[in-house]
């Protein structure tokens, strides 16, 4: 069922975009929930926790440098974007944020799941191929 987020999960989610597109991996992590996953469908990969995954990040991860994010609705009210790597010249990953508080109840990240399939996914989202200037 479609959900609306706060206006403090719309601050968070507004952040995490900010500071994915500056690739500022110590800002995302400081948004993270302590047991934060990570996951890149259909890759076997799958991280937990801030410090795993701002390691893959800053290593393997580093591609996602220039990375660019577009809104994306139709996620059930889940946070989603359009990833376009290359600063928009190249179609990446449909990626899906769940949110969830942590122990003193502030919001924070939970999930990041990077859908791959970008030759089904962005045509069902009506994406373009690669983004303008």
């Amino acid at each position: 069922a479609p959900r609306a987020l706060t206006k403090e999960q719309e601050r968070l989610v507004a952040r995490y975009v900010e500071a994915f597109e500056r690739y500022d991996v110590d800002a995302l992590s400081s948004m993270l929930h302590e047991e934060a996953t990570l996951s890149m469908p259909p890759y076997e990969l799958w991280l937990r926790g801030p410090a795993s995954i701002a390691a893959w990040l800053r290593t393997v991860g580093s591609g996602c440098r220039g990375s660019r994010l577009v809104p994306v609705e139709a996620c059930g009210g889940a946070p989603a974007f359009a990833q376009y790597r290359e600063g928009g010249a190249q179609p990446w990953a449909l990626v899906v944020l769940e949110l969830g508080a942590d122990r003193v109840g502030a919001d924070r990240v939970t999930s990041m799941t990077s859908f791959l399939d970008v030759e089904a996914l962005f045509p069902r989202f009506d994406l373009p191929a690669r983004l303008a200037g």
